[in-house]
């Protein structure tokens, strides 16, 4: 179908104060095939109109970090560093037991949370227990299937048993906490590697796989190598934690002689299909190595400020040329998947890096990231990110007469520091409404909250379970924290 959305104001390209000029968009099936002022509709043979007024139109917001398999631990932790939260909240040694529908409901709950806030993209880096179950997989694909988002999606994986990924772990743990792996290493590797390639034949267009292979020092460097040789075979974008925090900073030295990003430099493994997440402890030198392989860096502000992990340099990476996106992180990390506020933190914290006020980032460099650049980080700047032709017609239209657009003064400004979402009225993906005057259409909400408040009690006990597992490797994992954090970087 061919329709048009009529008198939409764009984000002005200039600072200065001036006329806010209405645009038309004429959307012929997936994608935007004309825009301009005043259009035509007979002319361009327009089946529907959708007219507008005093709404904002941007380019669907891209959250390039998301783990929607926490989604059910929303809130449960404060105060804790990275590596004492990960056992705590889903300790290695305990299993969930998630069902297919489990998942789908999760990854819906998501979903919807980030429609409503303007986000029409998602990176999802999704984990899950091993033995890996295809169904549960699979029906977080579905999900975001059903419900019209653009997605792409990992089933992450690292072959290192985990108390041999922190420095000082594995002597500190007693040996009972150390469980021995059903299969060797290479077995394991054809397993997932067998997996990810089903799912990169059978999962593309909207909703497409990616690789992920967790971090580097999760991985042996033979796992890595066959990672990214799968990333050249089928030109898939891999997505990598790479020093979050201080303790990885100081992984470097023991493990490699040298830092993370140097490792993966001399693996191959910097690419322009790399996407490394966080980088919060990058060196100058690793800096350089990132600009100069042409990898992308995903900016996370809000986990990396609760886990205490620090204020990654992101004016240093856009000053070397590097590309950034933005992304929302774990809902147990971050608390949420509003992309709004990962933006408006983005714009604010780096302000007090240095004080050369007129370098510092603000609100343009933010919003880049949420669109342009989180599009680039997952291959995808050919397809979306940002209003024009040839685009898909992913775009989303803000109420102006919402009190963070009063008055108009800077609507740039204001998306980006006024707005947390609410504004969000009308959302499009790939030419289909999602979200109209803040209804959902492609999925029953309603409906659906009502099922998981039926399945809480279940999905609480699930969680509930593996709570005195977190509880026995909680000392642990503090100890050799501890040990860490008291070491120089390299």
């Amino acid at each position: 179908m061919r329709w048009m959305i009529k008198g939409a104001i764009p984000l002005p390209q200039s600072e200065e104060p001036g006329e806010l000029k209405p645009i038309d968009v004429v959307i012929d099936s997936n994608e935007i095939v004309a825009l301009g002022n005043d259009l035509d509709s007979k002319q361009l043979k327009i089946e529907k109109v959708l007219s507008v007024q005093d709404k904002l139109i941007i380019p669907g917001l891209i959250n390039a970090h998301l783990h929607s398999h926490d989604r059910f631990d929303k809130g449960r932790f404060d105060n804790l560093p990275l590596e004492v939260w990960m056992v705590l909240y889903n300790p290695p040694t305990a299993g969930r037991d998630w069902t297919a529908r489990e998942c789908y409901l999760r990854t819906i709950l998501s979903c919807i949370e980030m429609i409503k806030s303007g986000t029409t993209t998602v990176i999802d880096d999704l984990h899950s227990a091993f033995p890996l179950s295809p169904a549960c997989l699979d029906a977080v694909f579905q999900a975001y299937q059903d419900i019209g988002m653009r997605a792409q999606v990992t089933i992450a994986y690292a072959d290192k048993p985990y108390y041999q990924t922190i420095p000082f772990l594995e002597e500190l743990l007693p040996q009972h906490l150390k469980p021995a792996p059903e299969l060797s290493p290479e077995a394991i590797h054809d397993s997932v590697l067998t997996l990810w390639r089903d799912f990169a034949k059978r999962w593309k267009g909207r909703v497409q796989f990616i690789l992920s292979p967790s971090g580097p020092q999760r991985c042996t460097d033979g796992f890595l190598r066959k990672v990214w040789g799968l990333s050249e075979e089928y030109n898939l974008p891999v997505v990598v934690h790479v020093l979050e925090t201080k303790v990885q900073a100081i992984t470097g030295r023991p493990f490699y002689g040298k830092s993370i990003v140097a490792h993966m430099q001399d693996l191959g493994l910097l690419t322009p299909l790399t996407a490394l997440v966080h980088c919060v402890w990058v060196n100058d030198h690793d800096i350089e190595q990132i600009a100069k392989a042409g990898s992308s860096v995903i900016h996370n502000p809000l986990s990396n400020l609760k886990l205490g992990s620090g204020i990654a340099p992101v004016g240093k990476m856009l000053e070397a040329g590097i590309n950034v996106g933005l992304g929302t992180d774990n809902h147990n990390a971050s608390d949420t998947a509003n992309l709004f506020e990962a933006m408006k933190t983005a714009a604010l914290i780096h302000k007090v890096s240095h004080h050369e006020y007129n370098k510092w980032m603000g609100a343009k460099e933010a919003f880049h990231m949420a669109t342009q650049g989180g599009a680039l980080c997952g291959g995808l700047s050919e397809e979306t990110g940002k209003i024009e032709t040839g685009k898909k017609a992913d775009l989303v239209l803000l109420d102006l007469k919402a009190l963070s657009f009063f008055p108009k003064n800077n609507l740039l400004n204001q998306l980006v520091f006024s707005e947390n979402g609410t504004a969000v009225d009308t959302v499009i993906v790939d030419g289909n409404i999602l979200m109209e005057g803040r209804r959902l259409i492609s999925v029953d909400e309603e409906k659906l909250l009502q099922e998981l408040e039926e399945r809480i009690e279940e999905i609480q006990k699930k969680i509930n379970a593996g709570i005195p597992d977190g509880r026995e490797l909680e000392p642990f994992l503090r100890e050799a924290y501890y040990r860490c954090i008291k070491r120089d970087c390299v």
